[in-house]
């Protein structure tokens, strides 16, 4: 198994991402009918790392690596993918958070972006999804 100054040690200078951020307000409560302001973990606007999906719930939760709402400091959480917004592809290159996706995807059967091509079909499908399950 691979430790952490192992990841360190490998971890690659950029690689394209799937990123977003955390919604402004999202539903809270019975039936929806209160707001809250971004999530627990992270504020409104906070700008997000996410995996690609790592089991097969039709990435209604998601891994996500962002700067964590009381300390700043990066951390990495499951979230609602409901409450990331504004999906693209971009390149990463802050070493932390190429440390925890590396680290994150570390295992055999978890897997990472391969390609910004790769990330920006993944956008499309999810925008065409939210699209029919919103039509409902």
């Amino acid at each position: 198994m691979m430790d952490e100054s192992d990841a360190k040690a490998e971890a690659p200078e950029s690689q394209w991402c799937l990123v977003g951020n955390i919604v402004d307000e999202r539903p809270y409560g019975e039936r929806g009918t209160d707001t809250r302001p971004g999530t627990k973990h992270f504020s409104g606007g906070t700008k997000v790392y996410c995996l690609p999906a790592q089991w097969g719930d039709g990435y209604d939760q998601i891994i996500v690596i962002g700067r964590h709402r009381g300390s700043k400091m990066f951390k990495t959480m499951i979230v609602s993918s409901d409450w990331v917004t504004n999906w693209r592809a971009k390149v990463v290159y802050n070493p932390e958070v190429l440390r925890r996706i590396k680290m994150a995807t570390s295992e055999p059967w978890k897997r990472n972006w391969q390609s910004q091509e790769e990330v920006d079909l993944y956008v499309k499908s999810i925008a065409e999804y939210r699209s029919k399950r919103d039509a409902i």
